[in-house]
């Protein structure tokens, strides 16, 4: 009896020290951008707001749901606007938009539906059919077509086959639409890609392609000051 006593406080011991030991640090590098927004959000405990805990979000990407949640105010402006000008070199770096073409514009039905922009650009309806919903595009676009630093992600689809690297993202920021598209434009001619300027119907467009890659960028203002910007891109063998 003493023996068996013996050995159930040791397994103890060794049960309590597991249960103190901390868990491995996870590298948030390694994070799909829906993880990384279900790990952060609080535990809602409450029956009344279990509701809004949006966890699952991990699981099915919610559209019209920005990732991150969108920050507005001075501060957020003030803190994108810095990180932009660090990617073109100051604000001597950004380049003089062209002249806008006139153009009808697009309605935001069609700026705004990913899934038509893709297919406009795919060659194929096979790689448009291939595009699938996901966070993790807006992080796979070109670099020289990356969104607005601290952008909030709106929607995103892509596909990677044969032939097809298919990426369509709508995004959000609380910089004035001037900084964005002047930010764009600097991206994609500093990249060496090709580009037109249309205004029409509250939008302005940016598109071109160079070798094996098309893009489209639109973007408007919105009635609440922050600017909703839809990319979309094709790189083909």
């Amino acid at each position: 009896m003493r023996a068996g006593h013996a050995a159930s406080l040791v397994l103890a011991v060794a049960g309590l020290s597991a249960c103190n030991r901390s868990p491995e640090p996870i590298d948030p590098t390694e994070l799909d951008p829906m993880v990384q927004r279900a790990l952060n959000d609080p535990i809602m405990a409450d029956p009344d707001l279990v509701s809004q805990n949006m966890a699952n979000a991990a699981l099915a990407f919610e559209v019209g749901q920005p990732l991150p949640l969108d920050e507005t105010g001075q501060v957020a402006i003030i803190a994108a606007r810095e990180d932009a000008l660090m990617l073109v070199g100051g604000s001597s770096g950004l380049k003089p938009l062209p002249e806008a073409q006139q153009t009808d514009g697009l309605t935001a039905a069609e700026a705004l539906n990913s899934i038509g922009r893709a297919q406009r650009l795919a060659p194929t309806t096979t790689c448009a059919n291939a595009a699938r919903f996901s966070a993790i595009w807006a992080a796979r676009l070109p670099e020289p077509l990356s969104i607005y630093p601290r952008g909030s992600t709106k929607e995103s689809i892509g596909a990677d086959t044969a032939g097809c690297r298919l990426r369509s993202v709508i995004y959000i920021t609380p910089v004035p639409l001037d900084d964005v598209i002047a930010f764009h434009h600097t991206r994609v001619v500093g990249a060496g890609l090709a580009t037109d300027y249309f205004m029409g119907e509250g939008w302005r467009v940016l598109s071109g392609n160079t070798g094996t890659l098309r893009y489209e960028i639109a973007a408007r203002s919105l009635p609440t000051g922050q600017s909703e910007v839809s990319i979309a891109s094709l790189e083909t063998d």
